[in-house]
Parts: structure tokens; C-alpha cells; sequence
């Protein structure tokens, strides 16, 4: 029953709105897309003041506008610790640890990070249902966002794109330059999932700068402008410089038990409030101990 559901969404109608039709008002002052307002219309209500209506109902002064929507995890909640960066009602910023899965796939049924972030809101009484705006690789540690309602993710989809990511990640050789853009289109693969280069891949931007030079590898700082996915492993593959402990892009190296490339900065807009939110993701200590045997230049 409805009654007994918290609408995701809820507003009340100004007076220099009076007259507008409910979906003019939700996409123009709420920035609800059109896909979102199909999904309401297939699977959830629209109620002002309590009662059922179309999104072509004009409004006045001071009704109140309320949004329900299905939102059941589809994943099995479960409990497990994770590193929480920022929260708030509308978003949740995970450091996500190297080794976890996004996602529920193939033989990954259960311990995945959705299974978790499920549990977790269901442990606070929260609709166990979240929306993973970034992925990273299983072997990539650092920061994923998460939505907690359709609305917010909605609009962190559209914005994703622009969003500041910047990843440390260790190479092999030494850069010529120390700052730099590799630009190469990135080719999806007709079978599999591994990558390559070429002309008529689609357009992947990623900038470099070096942080510090060892013996036989660098420590970079790598910014994208696309968000192609396996970006970073496929240009820094096809620039000669693959990550360390990354062998399906590269080869294996000895004393890595992972890939050594880690999300570590994420700005963005929040989605209700618009202020600009700026988070960072140490570097975890098992890389930090590696950076730590190797021999600076």
C-alpha cells in the first residue's frame, strides 16, 4: 500500500508556478528527465495533495507534489564493513577495496559491493535499493558514488561525464615527459572484453602527470576526459607504459598481488543541492608498502 511508502520525491508548488502542468515543473525546476518521468508513469504514482494524478495536471499555489517508485533492491542485502567517505540523504561515497566486485554476475551471486551498499541502507532502515553512478575495475581500489533514489541518480547519470576523476597508478618505465595526453581511440572488442587502440575506436582522452620516478617504474597522476571502459589500462598499455600488476593489459609483475591503480579523487555537483562536493581516497597502505621497496631516481 502506498500509504505505508516514504515518496522519494516531494514539493511544494511556489505561486509563480501556479498554472504550470506537474512534468514542466519537475523538469524544468527539479531537472527530472524523461526517462525518469516514464518510469513513474510505468511503475510508480504521482499523487497532489494525496490523490492520483496525471503529469499533465496543472498546478496551484502552495499543492503539494509527491513521487512514489518502486525501488527493491535486486540484489540480496548482506552485511559487511565498508569504508564510508561522505553521506547524506540523497548520496553515498564509498572507498571501495581492490578485489571487490561491483555487481552480482555470472558466479558473483553474493558478496558484491551492490549486496553490501543493500544491507547497509537496510541496516538503517533505508529502501535497500542503491544506484552505482561509477564502475571500477574488481583489481581498482578508491572512490565509487553511489544514488540512493531514482531522482538523484538521474541526474548524477547526465553529469557523470563531466565529473573530475583523477587515479594514481604505477607504471612500468619511465615517462619522457612529466606531463602529458595520451589520445587514442579505444576499440570495444567483438568477442571478450579486452580492448585495443585504433582509428576507428571511439574518441579516449586521458592526461598524465608524474608524481615520482623509481629505478623501473613511475608514479603517476591520471585524469580523464572520457570514461571509456578499461581507459587508463588500455592507454597506458598502448603508450608503452602498462600498469604494474595489471597482466591481462600488460605482463605480470613480481611482488604485486594487484593491479596498482586506485581512484583517489572524485569533484562533482550534488544533485539536489548544487554546491560542489570534493572527495579524496588515500592511497591504501598495501600500495603504499610497495612505493615503499621501490629505489627513487
Amino acid at each position: 500500500m502506498i500509504e505505508d511508502r516514504k515518496p522519494f520525491f516531494r514539493a511544494v508548488i511556489m505561486p509563480n508556478e501556479t498554472g504550470w502542468k506537474v512534468r514542466d515543473v519537475l523538469k524544468r525546476h527539479y531537472h527530472f528527465s524523461t526517462g525518469l518521468i516514464r518510469n513513474i508513469k510505468n511503475d510508480g504514482v504521482l499523487q497532489v495533495n494525496k490523490e492520483n494524478v496525471y503529469f499533465t495536471k496543472q498546478l496551484n499555489a502552495w499543492d503539494i507534489v509527491e513521487l512514489y517508485l518502486e525501488q527493491q533492491s535486486k540484489v540480496f542485502p548482506e552485511v559487511s564493513s565498508l569504508k564510508i567517505v561522505y553521506e547524506d540523504d540523497e548520496i553515498l561515497v564509498i572507498n571501495k577495496s581492490s578485489g571487490q566486485i561491483m555487481h552480482p554476475r555470472h558466479q558473483y551471486i553474493s558478496g558484491t559491493l551492490a549486496n553490501y551498499i543493500a544491507g547497509y541502507l537496510a541496516e538503517k532502515g533505508e529502501v535497500p535499493s542503491s544506484y552505482l553512478i561509477n564502475r571500477l575495475d574488481k583489481g581498482t581500489s578508491g572512490l565509487v558514488l553511489v544514488a540512493k533514489n531514482p531522482l538523484a541518480a538521474s541526474i548524477l547519470s547526465e553529469e557523470v561525464g563531466q565529473m573530475k576523476k583523477v587515479y594514481l597508478a604505477l607504471t612500468h618505465g619511465n615517462f619522457s615527459s612529466d606531463n602529458g595526453v595520451i589520445d587514442f581511440n579505444i576499440v570495444e572488442p567483438k568477442e571478450g572484453i579486452k580492448r585495443t587502440v585504433g582509428p576507428q575506436g571511439k574518441t579516449a582522452i586521458t592526461r598524465y602527470q608524474v608524481i615520482k620516478r623509481y629505478a623501473d617504474f613511475t608514479l603517476v597522476k591520471l585524469s580523464l576526459e572520457s570514461g571509456r571502459t578499461h581507459q587508463i589500462r588500455v592507454h597506458l598499455s598502448a603508450s608503452g607504459h602498462p600498469i604494474a600488476g595489471d597482466d591481462f593489459y600488460g605482463e605480470a609483475t613480481n611482488g604485486f598481488e594487484r593491479i596498482f591503480l586506485h581512484a583517489s579523487y572524485l569533484e562533482f555537483f550534488h544533485p539536489k543541492t548544487g554546491s560542489i562536493l570534493k572527495l579524496k581516497a588515500k592511497l591504501p597502505s598495501d600500495l603504499y608498502r610497495l612505493l615503499e621497496g621501490l629505489k627513487e631516481l
